[in-house]
């Protein structure tokens, strides 16, 4: 005799991909291990056939008709069924030791739990909705009892489908995923969803300048700050770093007050939520720190006599400012403590006695600068009405003209010259910076590196004199020269007796000049003794296995020249 369990349900199998949640029927399922789970909410009907395969079977009714046919597993997992004593098949009697015949079920009415792994590195989620790469999603489920048998899923309200090995998502869209689980007894899971939005576009920064500026020229009160926009994860950082020094995380406006004057670059990226990455940008700026340089001119007639200089009522004063970079913006002066006017051209010194002028000179980034700017002796001018002799100069040599501002070299001569249509020209004497006076016989040279002021008076033969002034700069430097590789030597080698680094053949080398002056003329340069050949681009196409001496050689607009070696070894 044998005892079966039988449940009233047809059991099926799913051979369609395309589901509705509520397509899954209650079941039993057998695993491979011979275990039988049953649906807990299914009903369960006894049986007993003398045939294994069930031929001739009976339903056995219990006792209680209304618990027994049909009965419901009472506890989730583990139940049995019983009978008293196993009985040996041989002798058909009662076995020995004794035991009870023990019928084992499981009963689940659990629903399995559905996991999904977006398998990204970073994730941003806003609102409810996921944010990440494109990239392929996967979903993964447990059961505590009768196992997995299936999950499903739909893309944007679509029919569902069974998952397979991974739901790849790689357009940028907005996707609604909405998936499920069904166990081997027929157990549904709730349905699980999530909004899915495919970033795979970098972040743009912009920067902007706030504060003195002109051009791309800032002052030490300009501050920079820096925007990123991104079209789908909204969130972003953005860095930054200046002359390729320390990366910063920006949180604020830069400033720059602490930087030397001169050229700097900021270079400056962002990256989103999902880590997608700027290309780095760049701004180039000059950080103007100085205010003009002001220098004043006496332009007419003018003699000195008794300790003092005097003038007559056609004389005027020149005002000549110069800047280092952002140009002069404004200058304005001041007689005797009265209000401050605008200069614009040479002004009549019309008020008699002793004056005092101040300058204030304001560059185009408003740097300022105030000063006393007089042209006589002992602070003090006087005037008379009296014609001296009309004054010019010239040079002659290696000269430049730079905004208003002549620079020469220690080779330049000097001419100066005096004529006078009434009583006859005499003599000039002249007087370079706060030096001692001389008499002019022949063109002279100054040799000293900066400003020069040369004051020359011309006397006729009534000794009626007029005044001159001649500003120049002497530079007589050579411009600065740079050379920069494309990659950093990570070591260096003794090659005929010299320590030099090491590239690789695919190195590039830059060279680059300034100039504090006139600015540069040319750049050339020389490998490993050849011809002198104009720079004007990289140098590269290097051989492996060779030492390379390339001398650079760079030469101002006066013909100041500078040289450097530059020695290396490509491996």
């Amino acid at each position: 005799m044998s005892l079966r369990i039988t449940t009233l349900l047809v059991l099926t199998t799913f051979s369609l991909q395309l589901v509705a949640q509520n397509d899954h029927e209650k079941k039993i399922y057998k695993n491979s291990e011979g275990k039988v789970y049953v649906n807990k909410a299914l009903p369960v009907y006894l049986s007993v056939s003398s045939d294994r395969e069930g031929a001739d079977s009976e339903i056995l009714e219990g006792k209680e008709p209304k618990y027994s046919s049909p009965m419901y597993l009472d506890s989730e997992g583990y139940n049995t069924i019983r009978s008293p004593w196993q009985v040996d098949p041989e002798t058909k009697k009662i076995a020995s030791p004794k035991a009870e015949v023990i019928f084992e079920l499981w009963a689940d009415s659990q629903a399995p739990k559905t996991t999904i792994d977006y398998n990204a590195d970073k994730l941003y989620t806003k609102e409810g909705t996921v944010f990440m790469k494109g990239g392929e999603i996967t979903l993964s489920a447990t059961d505590q009892t009768a196992g997995v048998a299936d999950i499903y899923y739909s893309l944007n309200n679509g029919s569902f489908t069974k998952y397979q090995n991974g739901i790849k998502l790689a357009d940028e869209a907005v996707t609604t995923l909405k998936y499920y689980a069904v166990d081997n007894v027929g157990n549904v899971e709730e349905v699980s969803s999530s909004t899915i939005s495919i970033d795979n576009s970098p972040p743009v920064s912009s920067m902007a300048v706030a504060g003195d500026k002109i051009e791309d020229v800032l002052s030490s009160r300009s501050t920079i700050s820096l925007e990123a926009k991104d079209n789908l994860a909204e969130k972003s950082k953005i860095f930054y770093s200046i002359d390729e020094g320390r990366t910063y995380s920006y949180s604020r406006d830069i400033t720059i007050s602490g930087l030397s004057e001169g050229e700097h670059t900021l270079t400056y990226f962002a990256v989103d939520d999902v880590d997608n990455n700027e290309e780095k940008r760049t701004y180039n700026f000059f950080l103007d720190k100085s205010a003009p340089r002001v220098i004043d001119e006496v332009i007419g007639n003018t003699f000195i006599a008794n300790g003092k200089e005097y003038y007559s009522g056609r004389t005027k004063l020149k005002i000549v400012s110069m800047d280092n970079k952002a140009g002069v913006k404004e200058v304005t002066y001041s007689i005797n403590g009265g209000e401050f006017k605008k200069y614009d051209t040479p002004f009549y010194l019309t008020e008699p006695g002793n004056l005092s002028i101040e300058v204030m000179a304001i560059d185009k980034v408003n740097n300022r600068k105030r000063t006393s700017a007089f042209s006589g002796k002992n602070n003090t001018i006087s005037y008379v009405d009296l014609a001296g002799p009309s004054l010019s100069n010239s040079v002659a040599g290696p000269s430049y003209t730079v905004q208003d501002t002549l620079f020469i070299s220690k080779d330049t001569k000097i001419r100066l010259k005096g004529s006078d249509s009434e009583s006859g020209f005499k003599e000039i004497d002249y007087q370079i910076d706060n030096g001692s006076s001389e008499t002019y016989t022949e063109p002279f040279s100054v040799e000293k590196d900066g400003f020069h002021k040369i004051s020359y008076n011309g006397y006729d033969n009534l000794s009626n004199s007029s005044t001159e002034t001649m500003i120049f700069m002497v530079d007589n430097q050579g411009p600065e020269i740079f050379n920069r590789f494309s990659i950093n030597s990570s070591k260096s080698k003794e090659v005929e007796g010299k320590k030099v680094p090491v590239y690789p053949p695919h190195v590039v080398l830059f060279l680059s000049s300034t100039d504090k002056g006139v600015g540069l003329d040319k750049i050339s340069y020389q490998i490993n003794g050849g011809s002198m050949l104009p720079y004007r681009s990289l140098i590269e196409n290097f051989r492996k296995n060779t030492l390379y001496t390339i001398n650079a050689s760079v030469i101002d607009k006066l013909g100041n020249e500078n040289q450097q070696e530059i020695s290396f070894y490509i491996e």
